[in-house]
């Protein structure tokens, strides 16, 4: 008499069901955790740079003035951006504007954007369309914003 184990070919079939499923939320833990790693350098760099640009020169001279002299320059802010950068977000794809800087105005505002690609295309796809702008790419658009009033 021979006796037939049916349990062999059980394993396979529940890694088969189980596999995609795993990679799947671990594409997405990992999507997830470069999402808040660009937005949080974004935002560093937006906060460093609109400190920078509301900080006053000289503390005792035009306290109530607010001029290119007061103040830092363009180039000073930008400068200051740039360099609390985070190396995994390469430089060529973050959009930045500063608006405030140099000029007669109280209140500066430093804004910054990065489209980041998703490796889990059906995130992408799902969390763009949410945003409006779905595209088939998989990318999503992060942006961060700091405002400051000059001292």
């Amino acid at each position: 008499m021979i006796i037939f184990n049916r349990k062999k070919g059980q394993g396979v079939v529940e890694m088969a069901l189980v596999l995609p499923i795993f990679f799947f939320v671990i594409m997405g833990i990992y999507d997830f955790g470069r999402a808040m790693h660009v937005w949080s350098s974004l935002h560093t760099q937006c906060v460093s740079a609109a400190r920078v640009a509301s900080k006053r020169i000289n503390q005792l001279v035009a306290r109530d003035v607010y001029t290119s002299t007061t103040h830092q320059t363009l180039a000073e802010v930008q400068t200051a951006f740039w360099a609390a950068r985070s190396p995994m977000t390469p430089q060529s794809e973050i959009t930045a504007t500063f608006e405030g800087v140099g000029t007669t105005q109280q209140k500066v505002s430093v804004s910054a954007s990065y489209n980041l690609s998703l490796v889990t295309p059906i995130f992408g796809t799902l969390i763009g369309a949410a945003q409006g702008e779905g595209s088939a790419s998989g990318a999503i658009t992060l942006r961060a914003r700091a405002d400051e009033n000059k001292e």
